[in-house]
């Protein structure tokens, strides 16, 4: 078959598996849809007027991004009745978004069947027609790396054919082309782009007035749809520059320039002019940032090189809220594939430029293409450093290029009767990994808990108002014993005795022999995909959890697990016969971690490479308000300024940063394991509760400011400047009245 007919044939596998992507995932489960689609929804009902960026409204952060997606999707949604949006978007309080659980609770929604089942009506269809006008933007992107392929490789059509396959079969483009998301009409406008600005550098004739129009109108599209795509301006300056010195002729600069420029400036410039009026900044990325959540401490490069593990995931297919994983061999292939093939590209390019293959007329439009990758990938690294984002699937943008190169360092060191061979396998491995992921990794993710056996009742947790209950059929702990930094895990079966009216939290607390809780998990019946008001009289499910232990816990020690149900909007809770609120199922021993230095309670946490803590002994985990607890750290010191810290030490509220008790000391100096033993006074007027120990150290500087040592993580990255050691109960004043 000629190219254009492999190319054919990939787009139409491609709509067909974009479509089994937008179908299998549950509506608002993926990544951010959640959000995108109430903007698109907003601008539907409010004649294309456009919000700000709000916390407090269903679009969030996304009411400060660039708007042409939205404004698109809601023209082409904008005659469907999306009134049922709030009873369909239903968010589940405790998902674990960006978080991979034993126990699911991937879930961002709690679905109702009936609202998104096929016919598909109201919000379900909306957000069903803008998910399939974001696989046309896909479609679009696939054909645009077979045409730049084509353009950089004339004569070669495996690469091209090869890297059209390869962007249309990769599992996240799928995912994402599959959703509501305005990065689909950014990746297409991006890799477009470099396109237009390839075809400029390699003309040899006068540019028409047609080609200065689409030029001004994609650029002025890009910056309309995404903010970065404003970093590839420069280049297509240079393009047309490069163009004015081929053609002798000053018009490709001036009159090119002047029409590009004039038509992106009345495209685009409205927006940017908004933002100055309403936030001071034409960008709009300070209430952008404001909204969706800093960093409380940029990323360095230690700690963006520990999350490339997360970049990888999320460029090739991490599905959800970033929280439903392919199993960990296929990263491993695709990365091992991704690679190879692009160290290869390297090694081709640096051939190519020894040997001397190409003069600078071919040199120029492979530049650009490696450039934009550069560019979009640094972009990239500056805007997680600020926001918690290491997703791959942010460098799309440059997808068409990264597939170009990937598919020419797959093949080139080859004869040309094995190319197609070596590049079919590659574009068929992708192809099954991407057609298995919907129903093998995504599908399961949400689907409902396993039925329980009818049985007789332990015990039955009731509402206050006594309308509705739940009878508790199988509680058992299943593991012995735990390690700081694991799981307590435990199997649980229920029934609905008598239906609810409201949604009901399940917990689960490890508590010690003295009250004091050690951890918790919270989650929505059935793995989180389970509404109690949506289940009849009747009803049962097994409902595994797992609760995960801090890697500071204090031990030995002895756990009760207790669980109970609660109202997460009133702060109530269900109650036993008895009047209590929760039913203890079991005890579990909290070992000691393994540790390598004669202390209490053994820890490994590395601050800064200056000092670690290798273990912590407190005299009282339930000090009464007005008392004195002795906190002893056991230190090594690793680096030359150790003692130039200050060791801190803080019984905290973490919910309002009220310190309810402090001590600061340097570390004694000396070698070998250093115990340093702090005080704590317990303000008297600390309200009875369960407070965080925190630690950290400090030095201040000579311009009377502070400096914190920051952890390091066990793959190298830096994380918060203190941690959270064992929790303390405060228990009432002796003395008060």
């Amino acid at each position: 078959m000629t190219p254009r007919r492999w190319l054919f044939l990939i787009l139409t596998v491609y709509v067909l598996l974009a479509g089994v992507y937008s179908v299998v995932t549950p509506i608002f489960e993926a990544s951010d849809e959640l959000w995108h689609y109430p903007m698109v929804k907003y601008l539907a009902d409010n004649g294309l007027s456009l919000p700000r960026p709000d916390a407090t409204q269903p679009w969030r952060q996304e009411g400060g991004q660039p708007p042409l997606y939205y404004l698109l999707a809601a023209v082409l949604t904008g005659g469907i009745d999306t009134s049922d949006m709030t009873h369909v978007r239903r968010v589940n309080p405790h998902a674990d978004i960006g978080l991979v659980r034993p126990d699911r609770n991937a879930n961002m929604i709690v679905h109702r069947a009936s609202a998104e089942a096929f016919p598909w009506q109201g919000a379900a269809l909306a957000v069903h027609v803008a998910r399939f006008f974001s696989i046309a933007l896909g479609a679009a992107t696939v054909a645009v790396t077979f045409a730049l392929a084509r353009e950089l490789f004339p004569d070669w059509g495996v690469a091209a054919v090869g890297a059209a396959a390869l962007n249309a079969f990769i599992p996240m483009f799928l995912f994402i082309s599959g959703s509501v998301n305005n990065d689909n009409l950014s990746n297409f406008l991006g890799n477009f782009l470099t396109l237009l600005t390839v075809r400029l550098l390699k003309t040899t004739r006068l540019p028409r007035w047609r080609d200065y129009v689409v030029l001004g109108i994609a650029v002025g599209a890009g910056l309309l749809a995404k903010l970065n795509l404003g970093f590839i301006i420069p280049l297509v300056g240079l393009a047309l520059l490069v163009a004015s010195v081929r053609c002798r002729d000053w018009r490709p600069l001036v009159v090119g320039g002047a029409v590009a420029g004039s038509l992106t400036l009345a495209i685009a410039g409205w927006w940017y002019v908004r933002n100055w009026q309403l936030y001071g900044d034409p960008t709009g990325l300070n209430v952008f940032l404001d909204t969706v959540g800093r960093r409380l401490i940029p990323a360095n490069g230690a700690q963006l090189w520990a999350e490339r593990h997360s970049f990888t995931q999320a460029f090739w297919g991490f599905f959800g809220g970033v929280n439903v994983p392919m199993p960990a061999v296929i990263y491993q292939v695709f990365n091992l594939i991704g690679g190879l093939s692009l160290a290869s590209a390297v090694v081709f390019l640096a051939a190519s430029f020894i040997r001397r293959r190409w003069t600078l007329a071919t040199w120029l439009p492979v530049l650009v293409t490696l450039l934009w990758i550069g560019i979009t990938f640094v972009s990239y690294l500056r805007w997680t450093a600020e926001t918690p984002a290491s997703q791959g699937r942010l460098i799309y943008g440059a997808l068409s290029s990264i597939c170009v190169w990937m598919a020419v360092g797959l093949v080139w060191w080859l004869p040309r009767r094995g190319q197609p061979w070596i590049m079919g396998v590659t574009a068929a491995f992708f192809a099954v990994i991407a057609a298995l992921a919907p129903f093998m990794v995504i599908a399961p993710a949400y689907a409902p808990p396993a039925r329980a056996e009818s049985a007789t009742a332990e015990t039955r947790f009731t509402e206050p108002d006594a309308t509705g209950s739940v009878d508790l059929l199988d509680a058992r702990v299943t593991s012995p014993s735990v390690r700081p930094g694991g799981y307590v895990t435990l199997e649980t079966a229920w029934r609905v005795a008598e239906p609810f009216t409201r949604d009901w939290s399940l917990f689960v607390h490890l508590t010690t022999p003295d009250g004091v809780i050690v951890s918790q998990r919270d989650v929505y019946p059935g793995g989180g995909v389970l509404a109690t008001s949506d289940l009849g009289a009747g009803t049962a499910w097994q409902n595994p959890v797992a609760v995960p232990v801090p890697v500071a816990a204090y031990a030995p020690t002895t756990l009760e697990v207790r669980i109970g149900w609660y109202h997460l909007p009133t702060g109530a809770r269900m109650t036993l016969a008895d009047g209590t609120e929760t039913q203890m199922i079991g005890q579990v021993e909290l070992l000691p971690r393994e540790g390598g230095f004669d202390v209490p309670n053994p820890v490994s946490i590395n601050f800064d490479h200056q000092m670690e803590l290798v273990g912590y002994r407190l005299s009282d985990l339930t000090p009464n308000a007005g008392d004195t607890i002795d906190l002893t750290l056991y230190w090594r010191a690793l680096g030359p300024d150790a003692y130039d810290y200050t060791v801190f030490a803080h019984i905290i509220d973490p919910r309002t940063s009220t310190i309810y008790a402090s001590s600061d000391s340097p570390p004694d100096q000396q070698t070998g394991i250093i115990e340093d033993t702090l005080s704590l006074a317990v303000r008297d007027d600390t309200p009875p509760g369960i407070y965080e120990l925190e630690i950290g150290l400090y030095r201040q500087l000579d311009d009377g400011s502070f400096q914190r040592l920051r952890i390091v993580t066990d793959d190298g990255g830096m994380a918060d400047d203190y941690v959270y050691l064992s929790r303390v109960r405060v228990l009432p004043s002796e003395t008060a009245p």
